[in-house]
C-alpha cells in the first residue's frame, strides 16, 4: 500500500531531535534538518540516539558561522563539529553529497545507513547545494532501495525474552519497534545492560562502548566504496585534488580545462567522511608529488582529518570562507598556481560580490 507522509513542526530543534528519536523508536523511518545554529541545540539529543543505537537521521546544511554568523551565506565549517557533536564517544555516519542528483539518492541512502547499523548518520549538505537549482533529467527511482535492517517481530518473539542491547559478533542487535508484542524494552540516558535497564558496572560498561563503536568497522568494510569515494580524471596523475560537498562542480569544470591544456590531474571526492576509508585515501595519496586540498572553510578541515588518519598531508590548500561559493574559474587559477610552482601553501579565494 502507499506509505504516509508526515511532516511535524516543533516549537525548537530539541524537540525536533527528540521527536525524530521517539518516531524512529516506533517504527517510522524519520529524520530532521537544520543549519549550524539548531544542529548546536541538536548535539545533547543526538548524544541521546547514540546511545540508544537510534537509526536517526539528520540533515545539516551548513551556513557561514560561528554563531548567527551568515545566516543566508555558505559554507563548510560544521564537518569537525559533525563528527564530535554531543559529549562521549559513540558512532555515527557522516555522509557528504556534491550535488543535486546525489543529494535526492543520498536522502533514501541515508536511512538504509541509519537502520542497518542503527546509528545516527548525518547526511552533511552546504548552503551552496540547498540554495541552487540544476536541470536534470528525471531521477530513476528504481535505483531507490529500502533497507530496514534487523527488525524482529511479534512472531519471532514468541517464548523468548527481548534483548534490545544484544550482544552479538556484528554489535548490531534484533531491532523491536515499541509496541511490539513480546518485545519489552527500555530506553534511558543512561548506559545500560541487554535490556536497556540502567548498569554502570565496568564490565557491562566497557562492552557495550565496544558494541557500539565496532559497527563503524562494520560500516567501513560493507558499504561499498562507490558509495563512499568518487574519483574523477587521472588515477595515476602524480597531482590529486581531493575535496568534499559542493565545490565538486568547479572543480571537474577546472579539470576538463586544464585536461584540454595537457595537463594531467586526479580528484578524489570524499562522499562517507566518517568512518573514513582511510586505506583507500592512503594508497592513493601515498608518493604523490602535489596532493591539493579544496574547501570552502578557513581550517582546511577534511584535509586535517585525512592527515589524522592517513599520515599524508596536503601539500597546498586553495580555501574560500567568504560565504560565496567556489567558481571555476579561482578554482582553475590556483590549480594552475600551483602546478607551475607559483603559489603559497595556501591560497585564499576571493570571487563573488
Amino acid at each position: 500500500g502507499q506509505e504516509a507522509v508526515l511532516v511535524l513542526q516543533t516549537e525548537d530543534e530539541i524537540a525536533a531531535v527528540n521527536s525524530a528519536s521517539g518516531a524512529c523508536l516506533a517504527g517510522a523511518r524519520a529524520a530532521t534538518s537544520t543549519s549550524g545554529p539548531g544542529f548546536s541545540l541538536m548535539a545533547e539529543g543526538l548524544g541521546w540516539a547514540g546511545n540508544n543505537e537510534v537509526p536517526l537521521v539528520i540533515t545539516l546544511y551548513q551556513r557561514g558561522g560561528p554563531s548567527t554568523g551568515q545566516p543566508t551565506r555558505h559554507s563548510q565549517q560544521d564537518l569537525r563539529f559533525a563528527m564530535h557533536a554531543a559529549h562521549g564517544e559513540f558512532a555515527r555516519i557522516i555522509l557528504a553529497s556534491g550535488d543535486i542528483s546525489e543529494c535526492f539518492y543520498d536522502a533514501a541512502e541515508v536511512f538504509n545507513l541509519a537502520e542497518k547499523y542503527q546509528m545516527p548518520v548525518i547526511h552533511l549538505l552546504d548552503k551552496g547545494m540547498a540554495n541552487s537549482s540544476q536541470t536534470y533529467p528525471v531521477f530513476d527511482y528504481s535505483k531507490v532501495k529500502i533497507d530496514r535492517g534487523q527488525i524482529v517481530g511479534e512472531k519471532e518473539l514468541e517464548g523468548k525474552v527481548y534483548k534490545r542491547f544484544q550482544f552479538t559478533e556484528t554489535g548490531i542487535s534484533p531491532r523491536a519497534f515499541l509496541g511490539t508484542k513480546n518485545a519489552v524494552q527500555w530506553c534511558s540516558g543512561d548506559e545500560h545492560n541487554e535490556s536497556g535497564n540502567i548498569n554502570e558496572e565496568p564490565i557491562i560498561r566497557r562492552k557495550m562502548m565496544d558494541k557500539r563503536l565496532k559497527k563503524l568497522e562494520l560500516v567501513d568494510k560493507e558499504v561499498p566504496l562507490e558509495m563512499k569515494i568518487n574519483f574523477f580524471g587521472d588515477k595515476d596523475a602524480e597531482n590529486i585534488v581531493v575535496s568534499w560537498g559542493s565545490p565538486k562542480g568547479a572543480i571537474i569544470e577546472a579539470l576538463n580545462q586544464l585536461k584540454d591544456e595537457g595537463v594531467s590531474l586526479g580528484y578524489i571526492q570524499v562522499r562517507m567522511i566518517h568512518p573514513l576509508s582511510s586505506a583507500y585515501l592512503k594508497r592513493m595519496l601515498e608518493g604523490k608529488k602535489r596532493i591539493i586540498d579544496v574547501e570552502d572553510n578557513a581550517t582546511a578541515q577534511l584535509g586535517g582529518i585525512i592527515t589524522e588518519h592517513t599520515a599524508i598531508k596536503p601539500t597546498h590548500y586553495i580555501l574560500k570562507y567568504t560565504g560565496r561559493p567556489m567558481m571555476t574559474t579561482e578554482v582553475y587559477d590556483a590549480i594552475k598556481n600551483i602546478l607551475t610552482d607559483q603559489a603559497a601553501e595556501r591560497q585564499v579565494l576571493m570571487l563573488g560580490a
